[in-house]
């Protein structure tokens, strides 16, 4: 998938057709029994991003509205996208919370919590509604019992009375995805295809929409 840079023109031509690259392994995520429990209770404290099927009333003073969208590409071209789960797409999902300067990782009980869910190979878009503020898209994984997954750092901002476009998180992935196998992900400007699906319920919103791209958190906090 293509896409024009949502930067400036300093950057190499190399990554003209990305905002930002990033490339770690992937991780297994450890599940005791308490981490387990304490992931649940948050997972159930986390609202969808995805607010796409509501009446969303146009951003104020109060909040903002944000427009993006995530993918995952599993780069095994001889295996199937259902092959890692049988017959059933793999499904992953992206974990987002708001920070704060004395909260960089949203890891208070207060923290708004969202999330976003995805099917491998799908585009996912979203429009949400959100307090104006910094949120951090922290990670995303494998939805099932293993947990499969990796950090992602990006950044975006709600701003007040503004509809923002931030981005396609594009994320490849191992269509076998194990602890230590590599994955890499990108920011593309997908808005075209992003805005063509949400255009019928969401004109308005995306007639008015600004890029305001999500960017890589350099030394975070862990």
């Amino acid at each position: 998938m293509g896409g024009r840079l949502l930067t400036g023109d300093t950057q190499p031509a190399i990554v003209r057709s990305m905002l930002s690259v990033h490339h770690t392994r992937l991780r297994m995520h450890v599940c005791s029994v308490l981490l387990a429990s304490l992931a649940l209770a948050l997972s159930a404290c986390a609202s969808s991003l995805d607010m796409s099927s509501r009446r969303l009333a146009a951003p104020d003073s109060d909040w903002g509205i944000v427009i993006g969208s995530v993918l995952v590409r599993q780069t095994d071209t001889s295996s199937s996208p259902e092959a890692a789960t049988g017959d059933r797409p793999a499904k992953y999902a992206f974990d987002v919370v708001q920070i704060q300067p004395t909260d960089p990782n949203g890891e208070t009980f207060s923290a708004a919590r969202y999330r976003i869910d995805t099917i491998a190979g799908q585009e996912r878009p979203f429009v949400s509604r959100l307090r104006p503020g910094q949120y951090l898209m922290k990670n995303f994984h494998r939805t099932g019992m293993d947990g499969t997954g990796g950090d992602l750092n990006l950044v975006f901002e709600s701003q007040a009375g503004r509809v923002v476009y931030i981005g396609q998180v594009l994320v490849e992935v191992p269509s076998e995805p194990a602890y230590g196998k590599e994955y890499r992900f990108f920011v593309h400007d997908a808005h075209q295809a992003t805005y063509a699906i949400l255009s019928p319920h969401h004109g308005q919103l995306t007639q008015q929409a600004v890029t305001a791209p999500m960017r890589i958190r350099q030394g975070a906090p862990r």
